[in-house]
């Protein structure tokens, strides 16, 4: 039970930082004095520094009852389900998988799944460095562990993910003079492609389209002229993978 205790501490922890890059991340494009370390965590309303109290995640919610105690504003509840979602996602995989390198790899990957997602839905933003990291984890995981697929499977997919959506952009971009599909995309399939196997990638795709337009469908069409497709495809591949797993 202890251990279970920490183990959704360290949930808690990581969702909370997980805030902090899905707020500061799609800001730091047009402002070049905000950072990842700088300045300290502060009220995104009235701008006032956060003291450390306030910065424990889950509690200082529900002590400072949803409100900053400088300007008596509300403070988004995302910050709340981040760290409550993750908490329940890193239990999960503690008890299903257990506390050991697979299991620290399989929330490792849900992390960057989590946040490419809301970036993407929310600011059609995919950070190139996280779409890299996603390759690179799937290559060295299934080149030396073979943890999800084979070693040729996924330097296939990694390789057959970037440029089967590269190529469809250039043929739509001969064709209409602008780009179809975002280049993050391209990264995005080929991280896919790394984790899961070259296999893997149609299912995804097909997956990943429908989720995609069904976001689209649902969403405000006067405040959206374009598809998330890379959230579509985090989708897309936990779907894949969920099936697989329970009744493949």
């Amino acid at each position: 039970m202890v251990e279970l205790l920490l183990i959704g501490l360290c949930g808690a922890c990581v969702g909370s930082f997980s805030s902090m890059l899905l707020y500061r991340l799609p800001e730091m494009r047009d402002d070049d004095s905000l950072t990842l370390y700088g300045p300290r965590s502060h009220c995104t309303q009235c701008k006032s520094p956060l003291a450390m109290r306030m910065l424990v995640p889950v509690l200082s919610f529900i002590f400072l009852r949803g409100k900053c105690s400088f300007c008596n504003k509300k403070i988004g509840s995302s910050y709340l389900i981040n760290e409550l979602i993750h908490i329940f996602i890193i239990i999960l995989i503690a008890v299903n998988i257990g506390v050991s390198f697979s299991g620290f790899i399989y929330y490792l990957i849900f992390s960057i799944f989590y946040i490419l997602f809301i970036l993407d839905l929310k600011h059609l933003y995919l950070p190139i460095y996280l779409n890299i990291s996603l390759i690179l984890i799937g290559l060295t995981t299934n080149i030396f562990f073979n943890l999800f697929t084979s070693q040729q499977e996924a330097l296939l997919g990694a390789l057959a993910g970037f440029l089967s959506l590269w190529i469809i952009n250039v043929v739509f971009k001969f064709f209409r003079s602008k780009d179809g599909i975002g280049g993050g995309d391209f990264i995005l399939l080929g991280g896919l492609g790394s984790i899961f196997g070259v296999v893997s990638l149609g299912p995804i795709v097909l997956l990943g389209s429908s989720c995609s337009i069904l976001i689209y469908t649902l969403s405000d069409k006067s405040k959206r002229e374009e598809i998330p497709l890379g959230s579509g495809l985090i989708l897309g591949a936990s779907l894949f993978y969920l099936i697989k797993t329970l009744f493949i």
